[in-house]
């Protein structure tokens, strides 16, 4: 039988887009974007008749890629439309069905693929060389933000917290910091965990056993909570982190009633700081689900002997079945850091300043021979206990929303997303960061890897500047301003704030929009040197 050839896949997966680099001995290196929906876009040219239509050239999508896929329409997302064929010499679009009468040139498609993003992006590559998935040996590195999203959203599922009697507002409480030290009418700490079970038990200092808990007790409340639905769970104790037996004694009784998911503090960050550890294992019991269903379509889908490992906070690569959800929660701006790191390196810089500017965020971090950890570090609202590279970040990414507030220009923190996306998406999404660019001319609308309605950005600003009564200069120089000095601020908190001068620093930019800012940060900063990863290259800013 003949040997596979190996195939490495290096996918980073963002709240925007994916990208993904492919390299195989007989094929070398190609690369895709796709949206992280797991969907392919593109724009109508022209309707040629009732079922057929022509998209804009440059879709570069194989031949039977898309066959049988449904395929929605701007303006009218819940219909959908069957592809019969697919001709990519021509660029035609032949359905199943009756074309909508609103669809014209310009309207922009989505066709779902009902992939995750990455096997999306591994398939469209493999199919531009007229490969089978079967007919290879698939490796995949990946850097992912799923948990990072669902904890910025509150997507995850809210888990039961099991913890030593005399406690009950340990996390409510926090460490009795106020977020927003002047509200009139302060709002208590908001929690992951919805309802708290005091369990009377306890281990002191040295970790001796003081009380032991009562199991039946514990069981007698788990079932009636199991019995309301409830399947995830968190155990955090005092002083478990030198005596673990009372927690892995609960988790097991939890476990024997059914709960899925039962996470002990002392195995998620073995620590003496109970607040800091308990948070953790809450924060890893609401998004231990998620994480689980997204790794198994991923791995399930790269064949056989598919073999994936996930990048982690602190710039590792871990097996998918030791990986954590608190290890993911910097994996895509981490695997940025080292990447930087060897970049501005092998260009001769030894200290350099990372601005990773995606489509959500923009990730700022500092190297300087080696790389900088922190202990701790927090998403959201919740403070996550597990080594991860020193990185700052601030709401501002291509699809951070621009918008005016009492007469005072904003940008972010609220983003677009992948949908609607930024108004230039032909979506019907607001003005954003990505708009401001574009209408500036700092964006080429023929290297997008999406369809670009550049009218549908000049209307957003065009209602803006009716409503507010500002100049369209005011508008866009203004919201770039905000961006550039959001992006400064984060950079000076890594450098300043801990006694370095970024004018001794190379400023390296990447990322989906890094380019479009990185002469106004460096500006901003005096730093003389841009590094641009694209080519290596060296430009003065």
């Amino acid at each position: 039988m003949k040997n596979k050839e190996t195939w490495d896949f290096f996918v980073d997966t963002g709240g925007t887009f994916t990208d993904c680099l492919a390299h195989s001995d007989g094929y070398g290196f190609s690369r895709t974007k796709v949206l992280s929906r797991g969907v392919l876009s593109a724009q109508v040219d022209a309707v040629l008749s009732p079922q057929k239509i022509r998209l804009e050239s440059g879709t570069d999508w194989p031949r039977n890629f898309i066959n049988g896929k449904k395929v929605s329409f701007q303006g009218n997302q819940d219909l959908e439309l069957t592809i019969l064929e697919w001709y990519p010499e021509e660029s035609i679009l032949v359905f199943e069905n009756t074309l909508p009468s609103e669809v014209g040139p310009e309207t922009a498609i989505e066709v779902k693929m009902l992939w995750e993003a990455p096997i999306l992006a591994m398939q469209l590559l493999l199919a531009r060389h007229g490969l089978e998935l079967n007919e290879v040996s698939v490796r995949m590195r990946l850097a992912t933000t799923r948990c990072t999203n669902a904890l910025l959203e509150s997507s995850g599922e809210n888990p039961v917290l099991f913890l030593t009697a005399g406690f009950p507002d340990l996390l409510e409480i926090g460490d009795q910091r106020r977020n927003q030290l002047f509200d009139l009418i302060p709002e208590k700490r908001k929690t992951l965990s919805e309802v708290v079970v005091e369990v009377e038990e306890r281990i002191d200092r040295d970790g001796r056993v003081l009380t032991v808990p009562d199991l039946e007790e514990v069981r007698r409340k788990a079932e009636k909570l199991f019995a309301f639905g409830y399947r995830c769970a968190a155990v955090s104790f005092l002083h478990s982190y030198l005596n673990p037996n009372h927690e892995n004694q609960v988790a097991e009784v939890l476990r024997e009633i059914g709960f899925e998911h039962v996470i002990e503090s002392s195995k998620v960050s073995p620590l003496i700081k109970w607040r800091s550890r308990c948070e953790s294992a809450v924060v890893e019991s609401y998004l231990c689900r998620i994480l689980k269903d997204y790794l198994d379509r991923v791995e399930t889908e790269l064949g056989e002997d598919g073999e994936l490992l996930v990048n982690s906070s602190s710039g590792g690569l871990i097996n998918r079945s030791q990986y954590r959800a608190v290890d993911s929660l910097l994996s895509g701006p981490a695997a940025g850091v080292v990447g930087a790191s060897i970049i501005s390196k092998s260009c001769g810089f030894s200290n350099s300043i990372n601005l990773d500017m995606g489509g959500t965020s923009t990730d700022v971090s500092r190297c300087s021979g080696g790389y900088s950890y922190q202990p701790c570090h927090q998403v959201g609202l919740a403070e996550v206990c597990n080594l991860a590279l020193k990185i700052e970040t601030v709401a501002a990414g291509g699809g951070s929303i621009c918008w005016v507030e009492d007469g005072l220009l904003r940008v972010g923190p609220k983003s677009s997303g992948s949908y609607p996306g930024p108004a230039c998406y032909g979506l019907g999404g607001p003005l954003c960061l990505t708009d401001i660019n574009l209408l500036l001319g700092r964006l080429d609308r023929t290297r997008f890897s999406t369809p670009i309605v550049p009218e549908d950005a000049e209307n957003r600003l065009m209602e803006m500047i009716d409503s507010t009564g500002k100049s369209t200069d005011d508008l866009l120089q203004g919201f770039l301003a905000i961006a550039d000095e959001s992006m400064a601020n984060a950079i000076r908190k890594i450098s300043i704030q801990e006694g370095y001068d970024p004018s001794e620093h190379a400023l390296l930019a990447f990322g989906g929009a890094g380019g479009q800012h990185a002469c106004g940060v460096a500006a901003r900063l005096g730093m003389k040197t841009i590094l641009s990863p694209a080519d290596a290259g060296l430009l003065s800013a």
